[in-house]
């Protein structure tokens, strides 16, 4: 399979998905998948919203960026900032796994990761603008959506932990809690919800 074919087997069958990465460039597609979902988030959701002339619900919390052109800039650290979160969350990972003196395997993990964060993100993409055209202009329950979305990505991580590092289920979910106690920091500090 093709990188699209993996990529949208994601919706139907994460089980295929981690099987179909087995066997590919490792970290190469997890940081292409990653770099593809933060383009779409800047190109297709901040520039849009940016050329509409919006301005963020929440304030910037960035001394030298002002609100008001705050989805501007989201247009070019959005990329650096997900790249990063994929970093820490997949070394917070590995690092918990060496740790506990269990095999792991960096590349796998940003791998897993990657495709995980395309799947879901190119989907919240979609729900963010079905979202806006619906008149939902709630940051806070979009942001739960998002949450509740987000499940998909632990199935996704999860099962990947399991098929390819033999890493228990349980202790997928708790890693998958750890990656996001890690890289959530930084997101909270610049991401800014859309709408």
């Amino acid at each position: 399979m093709n990188f699209v074919q993996v990529w949208f087997v994601g919706y139907a069958n994460p089980v295929r998905l981690v099987e179909e990465l087995r066997g590919k460039s490792a970290p190469q597609w997890g940081l292409y998948a990653s770099l593809l979902r933060a383009l779409m988030d800047s190109l297709l959701l901040y520039l849009p919203v940016f050329l509409m002339g919006r301005i963020p619900p929440t304030p910037s919390l960035l001394p030298f960026i002002p609100t008001e052109k705050y989805y501007g800039a989201l247009i070019v650290l959005t990329p650096f900032v997900f790249l990063a979160q994929w970093l820490i969350g997949g070394a917070a990972v590995h690092v918990c796994l060496r740790l506990s003196k269990r095999p792991s395997d960096i590349d796998q993990i940003l791998n897993i990761a990657g495709m995980a964060t395309l799947v879901v993100g190119a989907f919240l993409v979609v729900w963010d603008w079905a979202w806006f055209f619906l008149g939902g202009m709630n940051q806070y329950l979009l942001g739960t959506s998002h949450l509740v979305i987000d499940l998909w990505w632990v199935v996704i991580f999860v099962v990947g932990l399991k098929r390819i590092l033999g890493v228990p289920v349980w202790l997928g979910i708790l890693l998958t809690i750890l990656a996001f106690a890690a890289d959530m920091p930084l997101a909270i500090m610049i991401m800014r919800s859309p709408f």
